[in-house]
């Protein structure tokens, strides 16, 4: 269950339960103070009754006891007929009840008497014996007031200072709950105020992860924070990279063109050396175009056949080790899976891999390209026999433009081609020195069966 929910709705019933508590609290002790509060006097009670019921009438009478400003708070007077109905239709306490029961059968033993006469009886409980005019004849007896239905509410200053206690409650919770919410909002519009202004390092930081959705929100945004830095950071490598690489053959190309001015009988050797360097730019220009492409294209725009692409990484590099004198080992089993991937971007992450084996491989050496595959996972090792590569530059071969040796053709971008394409379908490449000499490289690739094909 979200977060977010759970603590507005702790915090509205926590508000709700506590306001509760405290009306029930006050309101059971208005009750019990109300209850230990002395009773009307019988005596006193009988001659006001009296009086009311003798200037007023029954309805008179009713309306006196209706209301309650004639007596102490709490406090009231039942009248009961002699078929227990209480003239305000009222509920007697059964200890009230009792006594009632009493009175009527003492009454009963002095029928006779003058209506006037109070006689006192068993239990010291005095006799007050109302006649109306029509010669219905009531009982009175003092006893505490029914509580009212609305308890507390219904007592003009407690319901305002229970009011004013359940407002300031209110206020207080929900501040702590704004407080709660709005800390790490304002953290994360900061980080992204300051973000949008360009600063690349802001982040919304400890201070704005809480344990729900918005903390979620702050710790998403320091993610992709942190990510669009690092690409804008490789691509200003990038970009310094590819300057760097194109100001040595922009050179070359404008001291063979001053050279062609000034010695016009060697047009033919200096007009050699510019197809050259053109040529050095032109594949600098593809690789970095590949790149590209590697980074920016959908990677599972299709669908590649394993053993159709190593096949044909296989038949390019066959050529390349013929001419070095290179023996090229590939052994490949028939492999019935396929990889989410567009075709031509896994051949050039595999052959550029193998390119470089054959490259740092001298001549007479071997190069070999082992497949397997396992559950969902297809391994290609090409391991060659060349002259390794320092521990501490294994994590850098895969970085763009790097070259371990810079007398070494080529712009350092084949090896950053591959880890690109296989991060972009969830693979993975990673290189370490063999035992005996010499480097291999592990390509995994994700692979699923190929689908039957037509009968």
């Amino acid at each position: 269950m979200p977060r977010l929910f759970l603590k507005l709705f702790g915090t509205f019933w926590l508000t709700t339960v506590l306001i509760l508590t405290v009306s029930i609290f006050a309101s059971f002790r208005l009750a019990d103070d109300a209850a230990s509060r002395q009773a009307v006097d019988p005596r006193e009670a009988d001659e006001l009754l009296r009086e009311v019921l003798e200037d007023r009438g029954i309805e008179g009478l009713r309306a006196w006891i209706a209301n309650s400003a004639n007596f102490a708070p709490g406090q009231t007077i039942y009248v009961v007929d002699e078929q227990g109905h209480e003239i305000l239709e009222r509920a007697v306490p059964d200890y009230l009840q009792r006594r009632l029961s009493r009175m009527w059968e003492f009454a009963e033993r002095h029928r006779g008497d003058e209506p006037g006469d109070r006689r006192r009886g068993r239990g010291g409980d005095f006799s007050a014996i109302l006649v109306a005019a029509d010669g219905t004849r009531w009982v009175s007896i003092p006893g505490p007031a029914p509580f009212p239905r609305f308890g507390i509410l219904s007592y003009g200053g407690m319901r305002w200072i229970l009011l004013l206690l359940a407002a300031v409650t209110s206020l207080i919770s929900f501040w702590l709950l704004s407080r709660s919410l709005s800390r790490p909002a304002r953290h994360i519009s900061h980080a992204v105020d300051r973000f949008a202004q360009g600063d690349l390092s802001a982040r919304v930081g400890e201070a704005g992860y809480s344990n729900d959705e918005i903390g979620q929100i702050g710790r998403q945004f320091d993610r992709m924070a942190s990510e669009l830095e690092a690409q804008a950071h490789s691509r200003r490598e990038l970009f310094r990279n590819i300057s760097h690489e194109m100001r040595a053959p922009l050179a070359r190309l404008q001291i063979a063109a001053e050279l062609l001015e000034r010695q016009p009988d060697k047009v033919a050797v200096q007009l050699e050396r510019i197809r050259s360097e053109v040529a050095v730019l032109d594949n600098l220009t593809a690789q970095v175009l590949s790149l590209a492409r590697a980074t920016q294209a959908e990677p599972a725009g299709g669908r590649a056949d394993i053993a159709t692409v190593i096949a044909r990484v296989a038949a390019n590099a066959e050529v390349e080790a013929s001419e070095k004198n290179i023996a090229l080992q590939c052994s490949a089993p028939a492999i019935d899976a396929c990889a989410q991937v567009d075709e031509l971007l896994l051949v050039s992450a595999i052959e550029n891999v193998v390119r470089n084996a054959l490259q740092a491989t001298p001549t007479g050496g071997r190069v070999t390209i082992d497949t397997i595959l396992a559950d969902s996972t297809c391994t290609i090792t090409v391991t060659d026999s060349g002259a390794g590569v320092p521990e501490g530059e294994l994590e850098k071969i895969f970085a763009p433009f790097y070259r371990l040796d810079t007398n070494r053709a080529g712009a350092g971008i084949g090896l950053a081609i591959t880890a690109r394409v296989l991060s972009q379908i969830g693979g993975a490449v990673q290189a370490r020195n063999a035992a005996g000499g010499g480097l291999v490289v592990t390509l995994t690739i994700p692979v699923s069966a190929l689908p039957p094909g037509p009968d």
